[in-house]
């Protein structure tokens, strides 16, 4: 997908249509609504960051000023994923990608995860690195699956300020590629 324009049409194995595309500061009430309306069991896996206002806010407007990569998947519905490489700016990005519970299992991740590395490499990152709860095995498959290595289990702060321990994952893009020391959690 490497030189793919956005938006870029996707299609569910249940043929529902979506499209990729780079998240907008626009996109901050349909973000926080797709936040909120993840179920439980969604959140236990996937919650980036707090949903409310100023907070969306913020994370938008890191992504529009270069320092992240966003992107959200659109429906004419509404959104139904969030997909992020946060400190794009920085050699290793952290890798996040999150699909509402109607869109999960719908063959969408692997694209969405190809399109996020694809970038990376463009822009000539070190590396990808993300971490991930160790009962999320529908996504340790696909992450192993495209090269990420797990490099043990580290405590992430999750978007509602608990600590989960999670498998760290990295993917080297250069070579001499090595993990950085970081915090891992939404970024401040």
């Amino acid at each position: 997908m490497s030189g793919s324009a956005l938006p870029l049409p996707l299609v569910a194995r249940d043929g529902r249509s979506a499209w990729l595309r780079a998240a907008e500061i626009a996109d901050a009430e349909g973000l926080a609504a797709f936040l909120h309306g993840l179920s439980a069991a969604t959140r236990a896996v996937f919650l980036p960051h707090a949903a409310d206002e100023a907070t969306v806010h913020r994370y938008l407007s890191r992504a529009t000023a270069g320092v992240d990569l966003a992107y959200v998947l659109a429906t004419d519905a509404g959104l139904a994923g969030y997909a992020f490489l946060w400190d794009f700016d920085q050699p290793v990005p952290l890798l996040g990608i999150g699909f509402a519970d109607a869109w999960q299992g719908q063959g969408l991740g692997e694209k969405v995860l190809r399109r996020l590395l694809d970038d990376a490499r463009h822009a000539r990152r070190a590396a990808v690195e993300l971490s991930t709860v160790p009962g999320n095995t529908r996504a340790l498959r696909l992450y192993e699956r495209v090269g990420f290595v797990r490099l043990g289990d580290v405590d992430n702060v999750a978007g509602d300020g608990r600590v989960v321990r999670e498998h760290r994952m990295f993917l080297p893009l250069q070579p001499d590629a090595r993990p950085p020391e970081r915090h891992f959690g939404p970024p401040v």
